[in-house]
């Protein structure tokens, strides 16, 4: 009797072992067997925020803002300046990725590796995913980052678009630098305005349930 309860409580903890295992994300995973850039998914649209600079009522923006949530690309000066910010997004377990600098700055070798190194000291991981500000990045650094397990993307659109209807699949990418005109509203209205899905779900087809940063 006691050898059968012994094998049914292990079975039991086993089994509670795999289910939680498959609910999260492995911390690295790679969308191409080789260096690629992705550009669009297939199974409906995605939103990607580019944030280098806070506007005023980003905080409040980030605060309201409901699931299905965009992919944030953060550049590293910014991860440094806003650690408020950063708690916030952590908070609602909102996906952050990695934003570079233009690719022509890259000729500084240990650039890469500084940003990298100030997204692990805050995220406590390598990002998921990256992209140079000009979403170019030469075969060199693709093949860097894809040993890395870091996945590259780039926008199909960028906002704000004059074409009203969005391809399928399409990434549209929301900028927030300090140059550019932003008001949320004009935003919210956008989102309003189109049944979005995660990142995720646009490439693999189903959401996928992500563990919670530390």
């Amino acid at each position: 009797m006691f050898k059968t309860l012994v094998s049914l409580i292990l079975c039991l903890f086993l089994v509670f072992i795999f289910f939680d295992e498959k609910s999260i994300v492995s911390p690295v995973f790679q969308l191409t067997e080789t260096p690629a850039i992705i550009t669009k998914g297939q199974f409906g649209k995605s939103l990607i925020v580019e944030l280098s600079y806070s506007h005023e009522g980003f905080s409040d923006w980030i605060t309201n803002l409901r699931e299905p949530y965009p992919l944030f690309l953060a550049d590293s000066d910014w991860l440094l300046r806003s650690p408020d910010l950063v708690k916030l997004l952590i908070e609602k377990n909102v996906r952050v990725g990695l934003l570079g600098s233009p690719s022509d700055q890259y000729e500084d070798e240990g650039l890469l590796k500084k940003q990298l190194a100030i997204y692990e000291k805050t995220f406590y991981k390598k990002p998921l995913w990256f992209a140079t500000a000009d979403y170019k990045m030469d075969a060199s650094m693709q093949s860097n980052l894809h040993q890395l397990g870091i996945n590259l993307i780039a926008p199909t659109h960028s906002y704000p678009m004059e074409e009203k209807k969005i391809s399928e699949g399409a990434f549209v990418s929301i900028p927030l630098h300090r140059n550019e005109a932003i008001s949320f509203e004009d935003i919210n209205q956008f989102i309003s305005e189109h049944s979005f899905v995660s990142i995720e779900q646009n490439i693999f087809g189903y959401e996928i349930s992500t563990k919670r940063f530390p």
